[in-house]
């Protein structure tokens, strides 16, 4: 892209220019002659910006004016175009070749032939230092490719400076990484395994929790009483020793009780049946010596002697029934004392409960040690179980970890390798694109720039502009994209002035009116 022509009226104090644009323009005066607002006018047309990129209003402070007027002529890939901007009556107006713009469509004009950070990094090499450090980063990042994989492995499995990358084994981080990034990016294993919610959070969770299950266990296990030393097969057999005997010798007294049982329970139906009878006996009695009134027990008048035969004859009846019932529980009674007479007697069984009491008690102290044991061997089973699930863990852990070791290596050694081909590409100044944080343990991206180990904002003008120079022709090599140069108080540098096309300067010196002069190389 080439400057034909830039036109300004009533532009910061220019009333009228126009400047015509050869393949070097050199604009000199003395301050205040509007050598700096000529090399604005094509920005401020373009984007109605300063070469800073910051909005700008050029209307005049100290005379009147009735509108403020800016047009560029470019030519691009040999193509003219002109773009002009106009402010009237506090209203801005658009041309593009001279035809009135919407201000959307003008900026997409403008848009469509280049970037605006990168027109303003060429056209004013001081305009970059000016930017946010990523923006900085982004624009130097923009063109440079990564180190491909391959490379980045064989430099972190690096021996020797002088090693051939045929030579090179990969170590085993880089093995490992190598293996794992066929399936997952970078940035996703990052996300499996670090981050609050990563494998290696998880697992150090985990690897806790195992640690205290297995103290918990084994204290547990500490706790059990000390083994007998018999063995378990050993111990069941005398358990069923043990319970044979009982068996044998509780048979002759379980006999015994239940005979016991049997007569008590006839014994008792037998008193039961003998109170009943005499209960009967008593009520018989009663009955028995009964009077036959022959008087009338409510009117006192005398009964009859019908009356007294017929009470007689009921008393009679009466009498012989309680003699006939009692009579069946006699009876009943006889049959419940040859029941008692019939039932096997009692057996002595001698010392027998003693031996089953002693046998039992002997029981109980096996059983005791059978069921710590067999507790034991739980308790040994889940300490063994925890202990390897904790081993488990922590293997695990400890492959997470790896991982991400091998990652901020990986990312190490990319950055190192990418910084170092950036670098390669300057040759006075020095560039940063990573800086190691040291509560991360990895590096993360950053930007700065340096001359002779001074920082930007440290350098003189003279140096600022060396400096933008040499930052401009790195841009023009990585892009590809050639505009004009801007360099503005020239006076104050004094070295080589290389550019990949048009060159225009502004020099101050001192009591000189504005002098514009195109100068036309021999091509």
């Amino acid at each position: 892209m080439r400057l034909i022509e830039t036109e300004v009226i009533n532009f910061a104090g220019l009333r009228a220019k126009k400047v015509e644009y050869g393949d070097v323009t050199r604009l000199s005066g003395k301050n205040g002659q509007g050598k700096t607002s000529i090399g604005t006018a094509p920005v401020w047309t373009f984007y109605g910006t300063d070469l800073f990129g910051n909005k700008y209003n050029p209307s005049p402070t100290n005379y009147e004016f009735d509108r403020v007027f800016a047009s560029t002529i470019l030519q691009v890939d040999g193509v003219p175009i002109k773009f002009a901007r106009e402010i009237e009556n506090g209203t801005n107006s658009f041309y593009i070749n001279d035809v009135p713009s919407k201000a959307k469509e003008f900026e997409a004009a403008v848009a469509e032939l280049f970037d605006k950070d990168e027109f303003l990094s060429f056209y004013n090499p001081i305009y970059f230092f000016g930017k946010h450090w990523s923006k900085q980063r982004e624009q130097i990042m923009k063109y440079t490719t990564q180190p491909a994989k391959k490379e980045v492995f064989q430099e972190m499995s690096r021996t020797a400076p002088d090693q051939k990358p045929k030579e090179i084994t990969l170590n085993p981080a880089a093995e490992k990484l190598n293996e794992l990034m066929k399936k997952h990016t970078l940035d996703d294993l990052q996300k499996i395994h670090g981050g609050t919610g990563g494998q290696k959070s998880k697992l150090e969770k985990q690897h806790i929790a195992a640690q205290s299950r297995t103290k918990t266990l084994q204290e547990q296990l500490d706790k059990l009483p000390a083994s007998s030393g018999e063995n378990i097969e050993s111990l069941q057999a005398l358990e069923a020793e043990l319970r044979e005997r009982i068996k044998v010798a509780d048979e002759l007294p379980a006999r015994a009780y239940q005979i016991e049982n049997q007569r008590r329970e006839i014994a008792n139906r037998l008193q039961f049946q003998r109170d009943q009878i005499a209960q009967s006996k008593e009520r018989f009695m009663v009955l028995h010596g009964e009077k036959i009134e022959d008087r009338c027990p409510t009117c006192e008048q005398s009964l009859d002697e019908n009356a007294v035969a017929f009470a007689q004859e009921n008393k009679d009846t009466r009498v012989a029934k309680a003699r006939e019932a009692h009579q069946a529980l006699i009876a009943k009674r006889d049959e419940i004392e040859a029941e008692l007479s019939a039932a096997p007697v009692l057996i002595d069984v001698g010392d027998l409960p003693k031996q089953v009491r002693e046998f039992e008690d002997q029981l109980e102290v096996v059983m005791t040690d059978i069921r710590n044991q067999n507790a034991r061997a739980q308790l040994e089973a889940d300490v063994a179980a925890a202990k390897q699930a904790e081993a488990d863990t922590l293997t695990s852990l400890k492959e997470s970890v790896f991982i991400l070791d091998a990652i901020k290596s990986y990312k190490a050694k990319e950055a190192e390798l990418q910084a170092s081909k950036v670098q390669s590409l300057f040759t006075t100044l020095t560039i940063r694109l990573f800086k190691f944080v040291k509560t991360k343990g990895e590096y993360e991206p950053d930007f700065s720039i340096q001359m002779d180990g001074k920082d930007y904002l440290a350098l003189s003008t003279g140096e600022r502009i060396e400096a933008g120079l040499e930052l401009t022709e790195v841009l023009f090599k990585q892009s590809e994209l050639i505009v004009p140069t801007f360099i503005d108080n020239i006076e104050s540098y004094t070295g080589r002035v290389a550019v990949y096309d048009q060159l225009i300067t502004g020099r101050v010196v001192e009591d000189q009116e504005l002098k514009i002069e195109a100068e036309v190389a021999l091509r």
